[in-house]
C-alpha cells in the first residue's frame, strides 16, 4: 500500500500540492512551498554584490570630489565658529586672512563678518567703517547694489547664528560684553 502525498491546503478549491521530502529534490529554478522567498530573491542576490562594488565606486568619488563650492569660505566658517565661541579676537583674524586670500565672494563675506564681529564686541563705530568696502565687495561679486536693509539682514544672520551656538553650549548670547548687541543693525 502505498502513503498518500503530504498535502498543504490551499485557499479556495480544495486542493494539494507536494511537499519536497528529500534535500536533493530542491530547487532554485522551481519554486516550492518552503523556500519560496529564496527562489524570489534570488535573481536579486547574485547580482547585488557587482552593484554594491559600483555603488561603492559611486559614493567614492563624490566623497573624493568634494562640495564644489563653499558659500562662506574655510576661513569665514572658522570665524563664525569661533564667534560662537566668544573668541573674537581669533574671529577677526581669520576674517582678515579670509579678505587677504579669498575670492571675491569669500571676501565680501569675510567683511560682512567682520562687521559682525565688531557689532558683536561694541565696536559701532569700527562696523560702521566697514560699510562703504561692504557695499564695494558685494558690488563686485554679486553685481548688484547692497541696500541698507539687505546689510542688515546679513549681519543680523551672523549674529543670530553666533547667538544660537552660543546658547546652545551655555554661554551668555552676549558673550558677557558690556554693550555689546546690535538690536539697531
Amino acid at each position: 500500500m502505498t502513503r498518500p502525498l503530504p498535502c498543504r491546503p490551499y485557499p479556495g478549491p480544495r486542493r494539494c500540492r507536494r511537499a519536497p521530502l528529500l534535500n536533493h529534490e530542491y530547487s532554485m529554478s522551481q519554486p516550492t512551498l518552503s523556500r519560496p522567498l529564496l527562489h524570489a530573491l534570488s535573481p536579486l542576490w547574485r547580482p547585488a554584490w557587482s552593484r554594491l562594488g559600483g555603488l561603492l565606486f559611486l559614493l567614492a568619488v563624490l566623497l573624493l570630489a568634494g562640495c564644489p563650492k563653499d558659500p562662506l569660505g574655510a576661513d569665514n566658517r572658522l570665524a563664525l565658529v569661533a564667534l560662537g565661541q566668544c573668541r573674537h579676537a581669533q574671529a577677526l583674524q581669520l576674517t582678515d586672512r579670509a579678505i587677504a586670500q579669498g575670492s571675491e565672494h569669500n571676501v565680501q563675506q569675510a567683511l560682512m563678518l567682520k562687521a559682525a564681529i565688531l557689532l558683536d564686541v561694541g565696536d559701532r563705530a569700527g562696523a560702521e567703517a566697514l560699510y562703504p568696502a561692504i557695499a564695494e565687495a558685494w558690488q563686485t561679486a554679486r553685481r548688484k547694489e547692497l541696500t541698507p536693509a539687505r546689510r542688515a539682514r546679513e549681519l543680523r544672520l551672523f549674529l543670530d547664528v553666533a547667538r544660537d551656538q552660543r546658547v546652545s553650549a551655555g554661554l551668555a548670547p552676549d558673550c558677557g560684553l558690556p554693550g555689546a548687541g546690535v538690536d539697531d543693525v
